[in-house]
């Protein structure tokens, strides 16, 4: 490599992590690991906890600023909207100052735009800071996946099971946020007191943000290449420094590419679109929930978000058998789906397990649907929300866990389409929640959502059975995978050819002031 120092007009020495460099995030012990990720997770569920709490205090604010419901549950809409609209900013700068700086940011802003929808006495006031404050919450819930990939991409079953964890406090979140803000709205307090519990829960964590250690790569090269120059070796330098990140890549990279993934990569589009009905559904169910539970079961106020503790148990049943789940579904055989003799490539393999949950999501608003009227005990309805929790974790991580091993280095590009995609359905579905029940009933509304998903179904098949030739034909999967090839061929020609005596030995007199 002959790229030449600026300063001093010598040849510089590309850093990079020794095999077991300890400061490389995939050298870290066991116990930071496990420590880093319970905390992202901690932070995630805080963040998205904040979205669903609201909810329960909308008849009070009604009541209270004079307004239609309508009107009141575009607070939680607009919250989620952030969602989509925060990680535009939060991922580019991670990528070029680091996973540490935007959670610092994102964090303190966070706590600052949700204090004025704490306490404000003026709806507009409330309802455009929940934006602000969703913007905000957007990158924890964006950015936690790419620090969790840090520390375990050479890892890939550790990496699963950290993924169900994080997925698992992603998708919980808004259930025990309902489950908090029922009890709080019926109290009887001020209707803005679901939202100050949220705002009291981010600043105990606020600690947590500026504990957390930095696992980007790139970033952490940097910075010992800069060590190392004040310690007198000029011509250490790290890649991203020999090749700096121009601002139109940042353009491309950060906009471009997801909008071109999610219009014409096949992959990119099945997992956008199951993985943005299951996570719609969820906040449609914030609004439905009152209707069946209530209205129609006549269960008090404060208790209806205990109806949402079966679905978070069918959530949790997947991140704890996810090792067996995984190897038993991997060796079930799929006649008419997959030849006979066939040896499925291993994204494929791993994708079995998304079937059973796409079966069983249709199942559980069907099971749901239909045993939401009176005439039924309401543990039937609550009960589907089994069903429905372990559907949703499971189309989650294994949609995810696909792109991730179809497009490498441009992953973040197809989560960020993902993210937006999933944001908007979830946005859209709390506004027309109160619409679509009216105008068809619960029976039919939630079998509506049942027959989308039992359409979908083939989805996953098409994946499993023509995957391989997908990912040989995806111009984004194909460029990834050359430009992991050319970076591994450039850092194995680097250790291999270049010698470092100026990095090895104590700098000279001479090389302290940049001579050859």
């Amino acid at each position: 490599m002959e790229n030449s120092d600026s300063a001093n007009g010598c040849r510089a020495h590309p850093i990079t992590f020794a095999v077991s460099d300890p400061e490389d995030p995939t050298n870290w012990p066991k116990s930071k690991k496990r420590a880093t990720v319970a905390a992202l997770c901690l932070l995630t569920f805080t963040s998205v906890f904040g979205s669903s709490s609201y909810a329960p205090g909308q008849q009070h604010l009604v009541k209270q600023y004079h307004i239609s419901l309508h009107v009141a549950s575009t607070g939680l809409s607009l919250y989620v909207l952030g969602f989509a609209t925060g990680p535009l900013i939060w991922a580019p700068l991670s990528e070029l100052y680091g996973r540490k700086l935007p959670y610092m940011l994102s964090w303190s802003l966070m706590i600052a735009c949700i204090a004025p929808s704490a306490f404000a006495n003026n709806i507009t006031v409330i309802l455009l800071f929940r934006f602000f404050a969703g913007c905000c919450a957007g990158c924890p819930l964006n950015n936690g996946a790419g620090r969790i990939s840090d520390m375990y991409y050479t890892t890939p079953k550790a990496q699963g099971k950290a993924v169900a964890w994080y997925s698992f406090c992603a998708l919980s979140g808004p259930c025990f946020g309902s489950l908090v803000g029922f009890f709080v709205a019926a109290s009887g307090w001020h209707g803005l007191w679901v939202v100050r519990v949220h705002l009291f829960l981010c600043i105990v964590c606020w600690p947590l943000v500026f504990i957390l250690p930095e696992s980007h790569g790139p970033t952490l090269l940097r910075r010992r290449a800069c060590a190392l120059r004040a310690q007198g070796y000029p011509n250490a330098h790290s890649y991203e420094e020999l090749e700096p990140t121009k601002s139109q890549d940042i353009i491309q990279n950060h906009l471009l590419r997801p909008a071109k993934m999610l219009m014409f990569e096949p992959i990119c589009q099945g997992a956008a679109i199951w993985i943005s009905l299951a996570y719609g559904i969820i906040y449609f169910f914030l609004e439905v929930f009152p209707v069946v539970f209530i209205t129609q079961h006549n269960i008090p106020f404060r208790l209806c978000g205990v109806m949402f503790l079966p679905i978070t148990v069918g959530m949790v049943i997947v991140p704890i058998s996810y090792q067996y789940l995984t190897e038993l579904f991997a060796r079930l055989p799929l006649p008419g789906v997959v030849p006979k003799g066939k040896v499925l490539a291993p994204p494929e393999s791993r994708l079995k397990l998304v079937i059973s949950a796409c079966v069983v999501m249709p199942i559980s608003l069907f099971w749901f649907g239909w045993t939401s009227g009176p005439e039924t005990h309401w543990v039937g309805p609550a009960l589907a929300g089994l069903a429905f929790g372990y559907s949703v974790v499971v189309i989650f991580m294994c949609f995810i866990s696909y792109m991730t091993q179809t497009y490498g280095i441009y992953y973040s590009s197809s989560s960020a389409a993902n993210m937006c995609m999933r944001s908007i359905v979830a946005a859209v579905l709390p506004i027309t929640a109160n619409l679509l029940l009216d105008t068809m009933g619960t029976k039919w509304g939630l079998s509506l959502f049942g027959f989308l998903s039992l359409g979908l179904i083939p989805i996953p098949l098409i994946f499993i059975r023509y995957g391989e030739q997908l990912r040989a034909r995806s111009l984004y999967a194909q460029e990834a995978d050359a430009v992991i090839a050319r970076l591994r061929a450039r850092q194995d020609e680097d250790k291999t050819n270049l010698k470092h005596p100026d990095l090895d030995a104590p700098p000279s007199k001479e090389q302290k002031h940049g001579a050859v």
